[in-house]
């Protein structure tokens, strides 16, 4: 926005004053402003001129350096003291600022400038700053942090205010190497300074402080086994599925006068290691015999829990496998118990067994049964590392099973004295991973209409002649598949009623190439049409009323199309003119006349026909 400066308000406001003064009566175009108007207008004006442009932001830590140091309570790492010195910049001209330095979390001891206590208050979950200074100082904090250990690993976390650049120091009294880690550091360097470990970084502006270290275990020290008994106990659930073996491995270890930093494994031949998982563990790593070393960062005792995935590629014709049974290495005692269970169409049984005992596989432990949702098909259980169990698998073919059912057929046909018949067929299809249903219309018949869930299809030719109508995968509902309704229209021309009005009505349906578990046809004859008792043929039976023995479920329908047809629909909309490949016109079927009506319960791959014998029927 254009601000007036003084000279130029002077010079408009001039010639005003000047007539003003001389009493004149003033024109249309002008105006007259008293001594107090100008004034205020010339003050506003003044302070308007060169007035400088607000700051950005009010406030800036330009550089964070935080020195610490930890203590140690009852040989313990307790807490941490840290010394900070935060590089403040208030950039505002005047007023107060508030710069927030700390959050609230750690305990703030002092804060000065200058030697000088600070106003420091508690904003938003941080310690604030509230100062009227201007430019940049130095603000010197002690505050207190707590140290958190756990499983060998202690651990400094807190928040940081942001700054330009972020630098800590930490030390730790320790008499043994330390390895530290600083989380997102850029650049960190350790060293040993007199009985301290010292720890250097420089950090990103923000985010949160996380200082992390352990004692580092020396070659030296692993190989100096300390006097320790351990037992173990070994649960392991094998899983077969078609060409590959895969086995979870739970080891319960209780160990007993020292620590343990190091455990060893023997893993069966043929497996490959997938995984390893335990509290506290630092690395793992397996040599080309097989055996299995498990570092962990702290002395474990009393009870651990390790956790092995392995896994092998089998052949898919089954034949002769071992169990993998892992052995615990350098432990007093060892025993195990073994579950077995299939994943797929694999008869599985056991051979030869040694050094093992077969158990009900309700009694296996949960640390296996807990694991599946697959029934386990055999439990052992054994007590020493020589244990093998023989694994006999064979493979079956699998039986195929319906994916696609009819649960109805819902037939109508208009029939007229000139011979012409006009049938809707509506299904009922619950359908699971099909993409057409095929169906042989009877001869010379026309397709009128074709639909799907509700919304009309365009149907397709299969070389053999038959019908293609494109199918949706039905919705689960209540843990079943929900029902959705696909609808055919057609038209045949026959030969007109003779003259006798005397004659035989026969008709057949379309066939479907999937079963339909009822099939109802209802007929409609002209009014004056008397059909002959004893006279219905075909594989339906005629009854007087429909039966309806199927219970009606949910019905789906689609009540939208996908966002890429509907973009391209109203592009050809937009075009004027839809051409080929239109949406075929749904057909309404018009029922007037006399009902006659035949069901069947079951029908498989079969032609579907009735006839009756009629008269009285006059063209």
């Amino acid at each position: 926005m254009k601000r007036l400066t003084l000279p130029l308000l002077l010079a408009l406001l001039t010639p005003q004053l000047a007539l003003a003064g001389t009493g004149m009566q003033d024109p249309p175009e002008r105006v007259v402003m008293g001594l107090d108007e100008f004034l205020q207008m010339y003050e506003k004006a003044k302070a308007q001129v060169d007035k400088p442009e607000d700051p950005p932001r009010h406030h800036a830590l330009s550089s964070a350096r935080y020195e610490g140091e930890v203590l140690i309570v009852d040989g313990e790492p307790r807490f941490a003291k840290f010394d900070a010195t935060l590089r403040v910049e208030v950039l505002r001209n005047q007023g107060w600022a508030r710069v927030p330095i700390l959050p609230a979390t750690v305990a703030l001891q002092s804060a000065t400038i200058d030697k000088r206590e600070a106003a420091i208050v508690i904003e938003n979950g941080f310690y604030t700053l509230i100062t009227d200074r201007k430019g940049a100082f130095d603000l010197d904090l002690s505050f207190g942090a707590s140290v958190a250990t756990e499983n060998g690993q202690s651990r400094i976390a807190f928040e940081l205010a942001g700054s330009g650049a972020t630098e800590l120091a930490l030390r730790v009294p320790a008499d043994e190497n330390l390895d530290f880690t600083v989380a997102n550091a850029h650049l960190q360097s350790d060293k040993v300074t007199g009985q301290f470990r010292e720890v250097e970084a420089t950090l990103p502006s923000t985010g949160t402080l996380m200082v992390s270290w352990q004692r580092e275990i020396p070659e030296a020290a692993q190989a100096a086994a300390q006097q320790s008994q351990v037992y173990a106990e070994v649960y392991t659930l094998v899983g077969i599925s078609d060409g590959l073996m895969r086995a979870t491995t739970t080891v319960e270890h209780t160990i007993l006068f020292a620590g343990k930093e190091k455990l060893e494994f023997q893993v069966p031949e043929g497996m490959t290691l997938v995984d390893v998982q335990g509290t506290g563990l630092r690395d793992w790593k397996q040599d080309e015999k097989g055996k299995l070393e498990v570092l962990l960062n702290y002395a474990a005792e009393g009870n651990y829990t390790l956790t092995l995935v392995m896994e092998r590629v089998v052949g898919s014709e089954g034949g002769d496998l071992a169990a993998p049974i892992v052995q615990p290495l350098g432990v007093e005692r060892a025993k195990g118990w073994l579950g077995v269970e299939s994943r797929g169409n694999l008869e599985i049984s056991s051979g030869k067994v040694v050094a093992a005992t077969p158990v009900d596989v309700r009694s296996l432990p949960a640390a296996i049964l807990g694991i599946t949702e697959q029934p386990v098909l055999l439990g052992y259980k054994y007590l020493s590392n020589a244990a093998e169990v023989p694994l006999l698998v064979q493979e079956h073919d699998d039986v195929d099973v319906l994916v696609t059912l009819l649960d109805e057929a819902r037939a109508r046909t208009m029939w007229t004295p000139e011979g012409r018949r006009l049938t809707s067929v509506t299904y009922r299809v619950r359908n699971n991973r099909k993409q057409f249903l095929r169906l042989a219309l009877p001869a010379k018949a026309e397709l009128w209409s074709a639909s799907v869930g509700g919304r009309a299809v365009q149907p397709a030719s299969a070389p053999d002649g038959r019908i293609l109508i494109p199918l949706v995968r039905s919705q689960a509902t209540g843990g079943a598949l929900a029902a959705f309704e696909v609808e055919v229209v057609y038209v045949e021309n026959g030969k007109p009623v003779a003259d006798s009005g005397k004659g035989t009505f026969e008709a057949t349906l379309p066939t479907a190439d999937v079963p339909s578990t009822y099939v109802a046809w209802t007929v409609y004859a002209p009014n004056e049409t008397k059909v002959r008792r004893r006279s219905y043929g075909g594989n339906l039976r005629h009854v007087e009323y429909l039966s309806n023995p199927i219970p009606q479920g949910p019905v789906a329908y689609i009540e939208t199309v996908t966002p890429e047809v509907q973009e391209q629909a109203q592009k050809q909309a937009a075009g004027g003119a839809l051409g080929e490949g239109a949406v075929p016109v749904p057909v309404s079927l018009p029922l007037r006349g006399q009902a006659v009506h035949f069901e069947k319960l079951l029908a498989l791959d079969e032609q579907l026909e009735v006839s009756f014998e009629f008269r009285g029927l006059k063209r």
